[in-house]
Protein backbone atom coordinates (compact mmCIF):
# COMPACT_ATOMS: atom_id res chain seq x y z
CA UNK A 1 0.00 0.00 0.00
CA UNK A 2 1.32 3.73 -1.06
CA UNK A 3 1.52 6.26 1.27
CA UNK A 4 -1.07 9.07 1.07
CA UNK A 5 0.18 12.25 0.19
CA UNK A 6 -0.96 14.52 3.16
CA UNK A 7 1.89 16.69 5.55
CA UNK A 8 3.94 14.34 7.07
CA UNK A 9 4.29 13.88 10.78
CA UNK A 10 7.68 14.24 12.76
CA UNK A 11 9.38 11.09 13.23
CA UNK A 12 9.84 9.58 16.98
CA UNK A 13 13.05 10.85 16.31
CA UNK A 14 12.01 14.75 16.51
CA UNK A 15 12.82 17.22 18.97
CA UNK A 16 9.35 19.09 18.09
CA UNK A 17 6.18 18.38 16.44
CA UNK A 18 5.45 20.25 12.90
CA UNK A 19 3.43 23.03 13.05
CA UNK A 20 2.90 25.22 9.67
CA UNK A 21 4.96 28.25 9.82
CA UNK A 22 3.27 31.29 8.75
CA UNK A 23 5.40 34.17 9.95
CA UNK A 24 5.03 34.68 14.05
CA UNK A 25 2.05 33.43 15.37
CA UNK A 26 -0.88 35.98 15.43
CA UNK A 27 -1.66 37.44 19.41
CA UNK A 28 -4.47 36.06 20.96
CA UNK A 29 -7.32 38.45 21.07
CA UNK A 30 -7.45 41.61 19.80
CA UNK A 31 -3.78 43.68 20.23
CA UNK A 32 -3.93 46.71 21.27
CA UNK A 33 0.12 47.33 21.98
CA UNK A 34 1.75 48.64 19.12
CA UNK A 35 5.24 46.96 20.19
CA UNK A 36 3.80 44.35 20.11
CA UNK A 37 2.36 44.65 16.23
CA UNK A 38 6.14 46.42 15.57
CA UNK A 39 7.70 42.88 17.26
CA UNK A 40 5.70 40.99 14.76
CA UNK A 41 6.23 43.15 11.76
CA UNK A 42 10.22 42.91 12.57
CA UNK A 43 10.12 39.36 13.24
CA UNK A 44 8.44 38.44 9.78
CA UNK A 45 10.60 40.91 7.69
CA UNK A 46 14.02 39.33 9.53
CA UNK A 47 12.89 35.62 8.57
CA UNK A 48 11.79 37.28 4.42
CA UNK A 49 15.17 39.04 3.79
CA UNK A 50 16.57 36.15 5.00
CA UNK A 51 14.88 33.92 2.26
CA UNK A 52 15.04 36.99 -0.26
CA UNK A 53 18.76 36.92 0.10
CA UNK A 54 18.90 33.09 -0.26
CA UNK A 55 16.91 33.65 -3.55
CA UNK A 56 19.61 36.00 -4.88
CA UNK A 57 22.36 33.53 -4.19
CA UNK A 58 23.58 34.04 -0.56
CA UNK A 59 23.40 31.17 1.28
CA UNK A 60 24.76 31.76 4.03
CA UNK A 61 23.87 35.66 4.61
CA UNK A 62 25.30 37.45 7.53
CA UNK A 63 23.63 39.01 10.63
CA UNK A 64 24.44 42.48 8.93
CA UNK A 65 23.13 41.59 5.39
CA UNK A 66 19.86 40.18 7.09
CA UNK A 67 19.99 43.69 9.35
CA UNK A 68 20.09 45.56 6.35
CA UNK A 69 17.81 43.91 3.91
CA UNK A 70 14.85 43.99 6.51
CA UNK A 71 15.15 47.08 7.46
CA UNK A 72 16.12 46.35 11.31
CA UNK A 73 18.71 47.15 13.24
CA UNK A 74 20.85 44.33 14.23
CA UNK A 75 20.23 44.05 17.71
CA UNK A 76 16.74 43.17 16.36
CA UNK A 77 17.43 39.54 15.10
CA UNK A 78 19.01 38.56 17.99
CA UNK A 79 15.76 40.21 19.93
CA UNK A 80 13.15 37.94 18.08
CA UNK A 81 15.91 34.79 17.70
CA UNK A 82 18.47 33.40 20.31
CA UNK A 83 21.20 32.73 16.86
CA UNK A 84 21.57 32.60 13.51
CA UNK A 85 20.21 28.34 14.16
CA UNK A 86 17.10 29.34 15.88
CA UNK A 87 16.76 31.78 12.25
CA UNK A 88 17.54 29.09 10.20
CA UNK A 89 14.84 26.98 11.96
CA UNK A 90 12.07 29.59 11.29
CA UNK A 91 13.31 30.03 7.43
CA UNK A 92 13.21 26.09 7.56
CA UNK A 93 9.37 25.72 8.00
CA UNK A 94 8.16 28.31 6.34
CA UNK A 95 10.69 26.44 3.43
CA UNK A 96 8.19 23.65 4.22
CA UNK A 97 4.98 25.17 4.02
CA UNK A 98 6.08 26.98 0.71
CA UNK A 99 6.59 23.30 -0.63
CA UNK A 100 3.11 22.30 0.06
CA UNK A 101 1.68 25.12 -1.17
CA UNK A 102 2.80 24.42 -4.29
CA UNK A 103 1.05 21.32 -4.93
CA UNK A 104 -1.93 20.52 -6.96
CA UNK A 105 -3.99 17.98 -7.02
CA UNK A 106 -2.05 14.31 -7.58
CA UNK A 107 -2.89 13.11 -11.47
CA UNK A 108 -3.52 9.09 -10.74
CA UNK A 109 -5.97 8.41 -13.43
CA UNK A 110 -5.16 8.83 -17.44
CA UNK A 111 -2.18 7.16 -20.06
CA UNK A 112 1.25 7.20 -18.71
CA UNK A 113 2.54 10.36 -20.81
CA UNK A 114 -0.05 12.28 -19.23
CA UNK A 115 0.52 11.42 -15.65
CA UNK A 116 3.73 11.96 -16.30
CA UNK A 117 3.88 15.39 -18.06
CA UNK A 118 1.82 16.73 -15.62
CA UNK A 119 4.26 15.21 -12.17
CA UNK A 120 7.31 17.16 -14.34
CA UNK A 121 5.83 20.35 -14.96
CA UNK A 122 4.47 20.56 -11.27
CA UNK A 123 8.37 18.72 -9.50
CA UNK A 124 10.05 21.05 -11.67
CA UNK A 125 8.43 23.97 -10.60
CA UNK A 126 8.71 23.36 -6.83
CA UNK A 127 12.60 22.31 -6.68
CA UNK A 128 13.33 25.46 -9.24
CA UNK A 129 11.51 27.68 -6.94
CA UNK A 130 12.71 26.50 -3.66
CA UNK A 131 15.82 25.51 -4.48
CA UNK A 132 17.93 28.30 -3.04
CA UNK A 133 16.81 27.52 0.18
CA UNK A 134 16.80 24.07 0.38
CA UNK A 135 20.58 24.18 -0.23
CA UNK A 136 20.90 26.66 2.51
CA UNK A 137 19.01 24.27 4.51
CA UNK A 138 21.28 21.62 3.70
CA UNK A 139 24.27 23.65 4.80
CA UNK A 140 22.92 24.49 8.40
CA UNK A 141 21.31 21.03 8.80
CA UNK A 142 24.56 19.18 10.38
CA UNK A 143 24.19 21.42 13.48
CA UNK A 144 20.28 21.80 13.11
CA UNK A 145 18.05 18.42 14.52
CA UNK A 146 14.84 20.53 13.31
CA UNK A 147 16.25 21.73 10.26
CA UNK A 148 17.32 18.35 9.48
CA UNK A 149 13.74 16.32 10.54
CA UNK A 150 12.24 19.25 8.36
CA UNK A 151 14.30 18.50 5.49
CA UNK A 152 13.07 14.43 5.93
CA UNK A 153 9.43 15.73 5.82
CA UNK A 154 9.57 17.32 3.02
CA UNK A 155 11.36 14.35 1.01
CA UNK A 156 8.44 11.96 2.54
CA UNK A 157 6.84 14.36 1.33
CA UNK A 158 7.60 14.50 -2.40
CA UNK A 159 8.36 10.41 -2.02
CA UNK A 160 4.74 10.06 -1.56
CA UNK A 161 4.18 12.16 -4.44
CA UNK A 162 5.73 9.66 -6.58
CA UNK A 163 4.54 6.80 -4.97
CA UNK A 164 0.46 7.70 -5.75
CA UNK A 165 1.23 8.94 -9.23
CA UNK A 166 2.70 6.08 -10.79
CA UNK A 167 1.12 3.34 -8.83
CA UNK A 168 0.53 1.72 -11.73
CA UNK A 169 4.01 1.48 -12.95
CA UNK A 170 5.32 1.09 -9.39
CA UNK A 171 3.60 -1.50 -7.44
CA UNK A 172 5.24 -3.16 -5.07
CA UNK A 173 8.72 -2.96 -6.79
CA UNK A 174 10.57 -1.06 -4.48
CA UNK A 175 14.01 -0.26 -6.49
CA UNK A 176 11.84 1.42 -8.86
CA UNK A 177 10.36 3.99 -6.44
CA UNK A 178 13.62 4.35 -5.39
CA UNK A 179 15.08 4.87 -8.63
CA UNK A 180 12.39 7.51 -9.41
CA UNK A 181 12.39 9.31 -6.33
CA UNK A 182 15.89 9.75 -6.65
CA UNK A 183 15.92 11.41 -10.07
CA UNK A 184 12.79 13.85 -9.33
CA UNK A 185 13.92 14.80 -5.77
CA UNK A 186 15.59 18.11 -4.57
CA UNK A 187 19.48 16.57 -4.67
CA UNK A 188 18.60 15.50 -8.06
CA UNK A 189 17.68 18.99 -9.84
CA UNK A 190 20.08 20.78 -7.92
CA UNK A 191 23.06 18.07 -9.44
CA UNK A 192 21.56 19.06 -12.82
CA UNK A 193 21.02 22.79 -12.28
CA UNK A 194 23.75 23.40 -10.37
CA UNK A 195 26.46 21.22 -10.61
CA UNK A 196 25.88 19.85 -14.49
CA UNK A 197 24.94 23.37 -14.79
CA UNK A 198 21.97 22.80 -17.33
CA UNK A 199 19.96 25.20 -18.13
CA UNK A 200 15.78 24.72 -16.94
CA UNK A 201 15.02 23.44 -20.42
CA UNK A 202 17.64 20.77 -20.84
CA UNK A 203 17.24 19.66 -16.80
CA UNK A 204 13.84 19.13 -17.19
CA UNK A 205 14.12 16.85 -20.11
CA UNK A 206 16.75 14.88 -18.85
CA UNK A 207 13.98 14.36 -15.56
CA UNK A 208 11.40 13.48 -17.97
CA UNK A 209 13.30 10.59 -20.34
CA UNK A 210 14.86 9.29 -17.10
CA UNK A 211 11.36 8.43 -15.60
CA UNK A 212 9.96 7.30 -18.54
CA UNK A 213 12.78 4.82 -19.03
CA UNK A 214 12.45 4.08 -15.39
CA UNK A 215 8.78 3.74 -15.05
CA UNK A 216 8.67 2.04 -18.11
CA UNK A 217 11.37 -0.96 -18.11
CA UNK A 218 11.21 -4.23 -17.89
CA UNK A 219 12.04 -5.92 -14.65
CA UNK A 220 13.97 -9.37 -14.36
Amino acid sequence: MQPELTPPEPSSTTTGRYVPFVGSPEPDGEVTDRRVLRGKRNRDAVVQAVIDLMQEGNLSPSADQIAERAGVARRSIYHHFADLEELHQAVAHQHLDHIVGLFGPIVQDGPLHDRLATFVAQRVNVCEQTMPVYRASVLVAHRSEIVLDLLSLGHEYLRAEVAQTFTAEIGEDVWRLEAVDSIASFEGWVQLRVTQALDIDRATQVVQHSLHALLTAEVD
